[in-house]
């Protein structure tokens, strides 16, 4: 044997000693009454129905899927959708800037306080089609603006 086996053995007197404590005694009377009188007070436990479970599985599925759904859609990064009359601007533009290079000669030192004035209206329209993209207002102003500079372009060119 072990050195920590025989530590822990029990002398045998006081083995004897403990088994005779234990001792089997029956009921002096029947206790199956006084048990069942107990757990017919207590109220029968619910079970859930059998349907519950898998709906409210669905319904959790659904709950989840429409957050996610929910913030998905409002934290998406939209770039905003140019309205018709910023896009009309846009070619009107590129259609000026294209005219302009094909008539493209230096400017007389007197006309040009005026070519500057017309590229600052020019200037000052876009940033106020920036700020009101749909006004109709603005984009005939820019398109008459455009059409008296290319005007003066050309009257330069051929005189």
């Amino acid at each position: 044997m072990n050195t920590s086996d025989r530590n822990n053995e029990l002398p045998d007197t006081l083995r004897w000693q403990l088994r005779a404590l234990r001792r089997d005694a029956t009921p002096s009377h029947d206790l199956w009454p006084g048990i069942a009188s107990r757990l017919a007070a207590q109220p029968p436990v619910r079970r859930p129905q059998r349907w519950l479970r898998p709906v409210a599985l669905a319904a959790s599925l659904m709950l989840a899927v429409g957050t996610v759904g929910w913030f998905a859609r409002t934290t998406e990064i939209t770039a905003p959708v140019p309205t018709l009359v910023q896009r009309e601007a846009d070619g009107l533009t590129l259609q000026y800037q294209a005219a302009l290079q094909e008539v493209q000669a230096p400017t007389p030192a007197s006309l040009k306080p005026t070519v500057e004035a017309l590229d600052r209206d020019v200037a000052l329209i876009r940033a106020a089609l920036a700020r009101d993209p749909d006004s109709v207002r603005l984009l005939e102003q820019l398109r008459r603006t455009y059409a008296h500079r290319l005007a003066l372009a050309q009257r330069v060119v051929y005189t």
